[in-house]
């Protein structure tokens, strides 16, 4: 896989550090320019041709539910984006966490919130309202819009929002990752970061010939969803790495080995 025309390195490493997970907006609507802007992106990163990525511009309320009743619940967003999966596919899951998170990096560098969610939201209501073709499926959605100034304490309980949030330290997602190459390093620090349910950051790394291989950690949950998250730290590792000037590409792997970054000579 070679570097995709839509891929904006510099400028979604840049939103990397600045992206908070938010779950309670303020109902502004979000400006046009903004919309149109994150459709384009929505629509020109297809790198894989079994994941996608919709952008739903008047978001039905109906589509959020809570974790517990109203637990969670995500609250005046005006705005969503739908990530849509062949679910045939082998690799559909990574690959709609990668293509998914290129599109939610774009709306943070608008200035704009999101939230990976995976898990509490209405997937029949969510279904319903797509045009899906044959095979797809929904894996998450994440609302889009303009975070209330203060986090609520439903977002505090869930996440910590507005406070530094807990991060494995890099020997444990990344052993021996001291003497890797600064290319491997930059890497795993920004895939670090990325978002992740319930933040397990369910991904674990390792060098292998001259390569990094993503493998998927973490308790017996279902492997689709452990996929998707490691499919956004893919996206994360390949921002770092291109930042310190290691050009590659990522082959697909099977069972709880994700994929691997193999640099091109």
């Amino acid at each position: 896989m070679t570097i995709h025309p839509a891929f904006d390195a510099d400028r979604w490493l840049s939103a990397v550090s600045d992206r908070r997970s938010r779950r309670a907006y303020d109902g502004r609507p979000v400006a046009g320019s903004d919309l149109d802007a994150i459709a384009a992106t929505a629509g020109e990163f297809r790198p894989f041709d079994d994941a996608r990525v919709v952008l739903v511009r008047d978001v039905p309320a109906a589509f959020f539910t809570g974790l517990i009743g109203s637990y969670g619940k995500v609250t005046g967003a005006p705005s969503a984006l739908v990530f849509i999966a062949d679910g045939s596919s082998a690799t559909n899951a990574e690959h709609c966490g990668y293509t998914g998170e290129g599109v939610v990096l774009e709306a943070n560098a608008l200035g704009l919130e999101t939230c990976w969610i995976s898990g509490s939201f209405s997937r029949s209501t969510v279904t319903a309202a797509m045009s899906l073709e044959p095979g797809e499926v929904v894996r998450a959605i994440s609302p889009v819009g303009h975070a209330v100034v203060r986090p609520t304490v439903t977002e505090n309980l869930l996440y910590g929002a507005g406070r530094p949030k807990h991060r494995r330290e890099l020997d444990e997602i990344a052993p021996g990752s001291a003497e890797w190459p600064a290319w491997a390093v930059a890497g795993v620090a920004a895939a670090r970061v990325a978002p992740s349910a319930m933040n397990r950051q369910p991904w674990r790394f390792r060098t292998e010939d001259g390569a990094v291989v993503i493998a998927a950690s973490g308790p017996s949950i279902p492997l689709a969803s452990v996929r998707l998250d490691c499919g956004i730290a893919m996206l994360h590792f390949e921002l770092g790495a291109r930042s310190e000037g290691c050009d590659g590409a990522w082959e697909s792997l099977t069972g709880r080995d994700v994929a691997r970054w193999v640099p091109l000579d």
